[in-house]
């Protein structure tokens, strides 16, 4: 017990931060988001133990315990959504990150079926509504099913 509490006695400034920085290797590992609120506790609990502050261990424990409740309700209630919202954004979807976009008719459509241009790649495409645009026209993608886009005129 005597051992605990020499230990406790002598939580510095580096000893916050070397938690710290376990909780951010946690953290690369797991990928959850959980571990970086107690990683920034530990990393601002670290200021308070400055040898100029001068707390006490159970201050800096106290301290360290509020701001990772704090800290984790943050995150969850306003971080993590803010996250989540962002993998709408289709960054590794390409197929999401073509709805929306105006895209040039390769070739006539016949009976609501033709092909369209979308950067580098021809794709085949359907409209719904059985228009049937011209070659050279733009068209508006709506949704993608499979390898074939569906296409409204613009």
């Amino acid at each position: 017990m005597d051992f605990m509490i020499s230990l406790l006695e002598r939580l510095s400034l580096w000893a916050w931060w070397a938690l710290a920085g376990l909780f951010l290797i946690g953290e690369v590992l797991t990928g959850t988001t959980f571990l970086l609120w107690p990683a920034a506790a530990a990393f601002l609990t670290g200021f308070l133990a400055l040898e100029i502050l001068g707390t006490s261990w159970p201050m800096q424990l106290s301290v360290f315990a509020i701001l990772t409740l704090v800290l984790v309700w943050v995150g969850d209630r306003w971080v993590r959504p803010a996250m989540n919202r962002g993998g709408q954004s289709g960054l590794n979807d390409r197929s999401a990150r073509m709805v929306g976009q105006r895209v040039s008719v390769v070739s006539d459509f016949a009976a609501g079926r033709g092909r369209v241009h979308v950067g580098d790649t021809e794709w085949g495409a359907e409209t719904l509504d059985g228009s049937d645009p011209a070659a050279g026209s733009q068209v508006v993608v709506d949704e993608v099913r499979g390898v074939t886009l569906i296409v409204h005129p613009a």
